[in-house]
């Protein structure tokens, strides 16, 4: 008879012991089946959790690094030297790199207007600067639509157009749309630069190109309100037209959030920077978002080993017992001319129709469990993270930032996981088989009839 349709007999007759290894398996596979589906969707957390926070990289100095490697020491008079900003020709450097989509340079100064009125905030002050005129804060952009406020939906045009960077070499602004109706300005007027707190654009006059409408709530310093502060003062001009001595702010903005690390990497091997230079992606509050996912994920991966080894060996321990109550099955069928081959193939079979009929099963139910065990592993974790922060607050006496939280994860068994689930059935059986069948198939047919007396 044919060893195929001889293990389909046999795992007929034995129902008890078949169900007994299908129970096995399908506890084996769902739990295998969880840990490979909770690796999987940690990996996706991972680009949610670049996606919240955004994928744009700022090149900055790294203050710590800079004093390490000797730099704001003293000018040699006794007084602190200064902390040096990026160079553009370095921020430059990373402009044609393939993982960017847009980029943006930005830098600030308190300015005051020449026969301009400023908006005065609410129960704000117009106290700053020697005269108390410098209520105006100009931004030097390449492109105003990259503006926090424009991206996040606080700010938006309203009449006439951006800054963008062909403007480079041109004396154009856009303002606020409370300035301009005070000041009775339209698109095509001009403004006039009386001083700056930093830089030189004395008597600079610019043409309106664009009046923009804000929303934002306006910054308090030091507990007050200045009108310097609010959105309605601000002014946007062309990145080069606004030299200053304060570090602009270099932005890059990338595709896609998983192009991160990759963008890091290749930044600082072409751009050949000083040791002491930073690309900042919100690296801090990733870490801290992920921690509590990355915990997880090895816990899971640690849970798949552990339970395809203990899988094996309580498979192996109740395949060896079956086989040794069946010696005298053995010995008739090798006695009568059978191969051992064949023999060990009809035991192999028998365990992978089981195992089959318990991943089908899984394939039902192994979402479900697995979403359930991802739910309390994440709840354990993000509650062990926040007693964590909360130590680290109450010991250093820091405030410690807090990131985004990612407090659910969407567990799915896709195709690829299920695929590998198989291949891992296929070796837990086949281990699980072999491993006590090849003990017993060393003995010849006599031994085998003469220990089953």
């Amino acid at each position: 008879m044919n060893f195929v349709k001889r293990a389909f007999l046999s795992v007929k007759m034995r129902k008890v012991k078949s169900l007994l290894l299908m129970g096995i398996f399908f506890i084996v596979l769902n739990l295998v089946l969880a840990g490979l589906a909770i690796q999987s969707a940690s990996k996706e957390a991972a680009v949610v959790a670049r996606q919240t926070l955004g994928a744009d990289v700022i090149l900055k100095i790294d203050l710590n690094k800079y004093l390490e490697a000797g730099g704001a020491g003293s000018k040699g008079d006794g007084t602190p030297g200064r902390v040096p900003s990026v160079d553009k020709k370095d921020a430059d450097k990373l402009i044609g790199s393939a993982y960017i989509k847009s980029y943006n340079y930005v830098r600030q100064s308190a300015v005051e207007m020449l026969n301009l009125d400023w908006v005065k905030a609410f129960g704000g002050s117009e106290s700053f600067g020697q005269n108390g005129e410098l209520n105006f804060t100009i931004f030097g952009v390449m492109e105003s639509s990259l503006v926090e406020s424009f991206q996040d939906g606080k700010a938006k045009m309203v009449e006439g157009e951006p800054i963008t960077k062909d403007m480079a070499d041109r004396n154009v602004a856009v303002i606020e749309k409370r300035l301009a109706a005070k000041n009775k300005l339209k698109v095509g007027d001009k403004i006039k630069v009386a001083s700056m707190m930093e830089g030189e654009m004395k008597n600079k006059e610019l043409e309106i190109i664009g009046i923009y409408e804000s929303k934002k709530e306006p910054a308090s310093f030091g507990g007050a309100t200045l009108s310097l502060l609010d959105p309605a003062n601000e002014i946007y001009v062309p990145f080069g037209l606004l030299q200053t001595s304060s570090p602009p702010t270099y932005t890059y903005y990338l595709k896609d959030p998983k192009d991160v690390d990759a963008f890091k990497k290749e930044a600082l091997s072409i751009g050949n920077f000083p040791s002491y230079y930073q690309l900042d992606a919100n690296d801090d509050l990733y870490k801290q978002m992920m921690k509590p996912i990355e915990s997880m994920a090895s816990i899971a991966k640690l849970m798949v080993t552990l339970v395809v080894a203990a899988g094996i060996a309580i498979l192996a321990l109740i395949i060896m017992l079956s086989i040794k109550e069946r010696r005298k099955e053995m010995g008739i069928l090798l006695s009568i001319g059978e191969k051992k081959s064949k023999l060990i193939g009809q035991f192999v079979v028998e365990v992978l129709l089981v195992a089959v009929i318990a991943l089908g099963l899984s394939s039902l139910t192994g979402e479900i469990i697995s979403q359930k065990i991802g739910d309390t592993l994440l709840a354990n974790e993000i509650a062990s993270t926040e007693n964590n922060l909360a130590e680290q607050q109450f010991y250093s006496g820091a405030e410690v930032g807090e990131a985004p939280q990612i407090n659910e994860i969407d567990i799915s068994v896709t195709p690829d996981i299920l695929a590998l689930i198989a291949l891992l059935m296929m070796v837990i059986s086949l281990s699980a088989t072999l491993i006590p069948a090849l003990s017993i198939m060393r003995l010849n047919p006599k031994d085998i009839l003469l220990k089953d007396e």
